[in-house]
């Protein structure tokens, strides 16, 4: 079985004339067989433009949260469109997107917007600095906080010296090196490892910032160990030091009240933008009024033309408030179909030869090739033993047989999946399985 991409094929090869890889963003590269071209999206499916269709649950890396095209977020966006673009001024719905942010997040006393996850880590991160004095990030080593060259270092490893700090490595070429001074990386997961690091910077570190669960590239779904998030809290609170939450996955997906609510451990700061935008280019950082009021009380400068883009915001706010509606029905919904969907491919790995293993968190499930019996619980261990290959069979499997998932088998569940959808992903599931087998 394999689905025609004969038009998709073409336009990328129109598009690489005219931009880098025929893509604007680089984790759109590593599709199978190559990057594809859509053409709509409606509910929980898409269509490319060679008229495939497809159970999503990519829903767009994570922002579509209620679907492709909630009719009430659409409507939000057009009414916007047609009395006013933006003003570089303020709407009301700026405001009230904000009161309801902070009446669901209770570390949430003021609120900012900006237009993407990398400006509000950014964000956050300066605001740190201004509040500490201090100019040196503690952070994870595997933990996605955006693309800005001061805290893109230590993504997929670190050289570690003996007597010394960490050295994280740049997540790219073209990052100044002197970035890396300011960045401390260190393993999720490891309590010591992180007292050791204050220990050796003490006095320096200005923030601590985390991922509440590791929820990108091959080792997504990572849950923090039990009491893990809470020292963190307690080593910060101890040196002087803030804790950041990066939720622009987390927040508003496994629950209302993003990490602070369902580990109950509240951050200084939090970062929000996939899972709060629905769809729209927005995000948001937020944390206690004294910090945030540095904003307006001390030279600590944040600034954007497209913040709070009236559209947007309009969308976001109609998306968080069908979100939060009937006590988060729409949320329970995704929380339980998730569970389906992370059940039955439980089943289906206890049934196949090969090492498919199941990760899952609140409304979105991983599934990995790995050979390694090692427990995963950071990038290092999520990655041992994974069997790339057989990852990139799996994923072009299932899109043969309509099932759109990301390359590093991250699967996000939207309000609009329904149990038919649940059933059919995974009979071509089963299908995909019994023909990685058949090779």
């Amino acid at each position: 079985m394999s689905n025609s991409y004969v038009r998709s094929k073409a336009l990328l090869a129109r598009a690489r004339a005219v931009i880098p890889g025929g893509i604007s963003s680089g984790n759109r590269a590593n599709w199978t067989p190559f990057p594809l071209y859509y053409d709509r999206g409606d509910g929980a499916r898409v269509w490319d433009v060679d008229g495939n269709e497809y159970i999503d649950y990519v829903l767009g890396r994570g922002p579509l949260i209620l679907g492709h095209g909630e009719p009430g977020v659409i409507d939000a966006i057009y009414r916007q469109l047609k009395v006013g673009q933006f003003f570089a001024g303020q709407t009301e719905a700026e405001m009230e997107l904000a009161e309801l942010i902070c009446s669901l997040v209770r570390n949430a006393e003021m609120v900012r917007f900006c237009n993407s996850g990398s400006e509000a880590i950014h964000a956050c991160i300066r605001l740190a600095r201004s509040a500490t004095g201090r100019e040196k990030v503690l952070r994870f080593t595997g933990h996605y906080h955006g693309w800005y060259d001061g805290i893109a270092w230590g993504f997929s490893g670190v050289n570690a010296t003996p007597d010394g700090p960490s050295l994280p490595i740049p997540m790219s070429l073209g990052q100044p090196s002197s970035d890396a001074s300011n960045v401390v990386a260190v393993e999720w997961n490891d309590p010591e490892a992180v007292a050791d690091a204050f220990e050796k910077s003490r006095g320096d570190i200005a923030a601590v910032i985390t991922e509440p669960i590791m929820f990108n590239s091959f080792w997504s779904n990572i849950r923090p160990f039990e009491g893990f998030l809470k020292f963190l809290r307690e080593q910060c609170d101890a040196n002087g030091a803030l804790l950041i939450f990066d939720e622009v996955q987390t927040g508003f997906r496994i629950s209302l009240g993003g990490a602070a609510e369902y580990f109950g451990v509240a951050s200084d700061l939090s970062a929000f933008a996939k899972a709060l935008s629905g769809g729209v280019c927005l995000a948001a950082f937020a944390g206690r009024q004294e910090i945030m009021n540095r904003l307006v009380e001390t030279n600590t400068v944040h600034t954007g033309t497209y913040n709070a883009y009236p559209p947007a915001v309009a969308g976001a706010l109609k998306h968080l408030t069908l979100l939060a509606a009937n006590s988060g029905a729409k949320l329970q919904n995704i929380h339980h179909f998730a569970s389906l969907l992370e059940r039955g491919l439980r089943d289906l790995a206890r049934q196949t030869q090969f090492p498919l293993a199941i990760r899952a968190s609140p409304g979105a499930v991983t599934t990995a090739f790995r050979v390694a019996p090692t427990q995963v619980i950071n990038h290092r261990s999520a990655a041992e033993g994974l069997d790339f290959k057989l990852q990139a069979s799996w994923h072009l499997a299932l899109q043969n047989r309509g099932v759109r998932i990301t390359p590093e088998g991250l699967w996000y569940v939207s309000a609009a999946h329904s149990a038919n959808d649940i059933a059919i992903t995974l009979d071509a599931a089963r299908d995909a399985l019994q023909s990685l087998s058949s090779r």
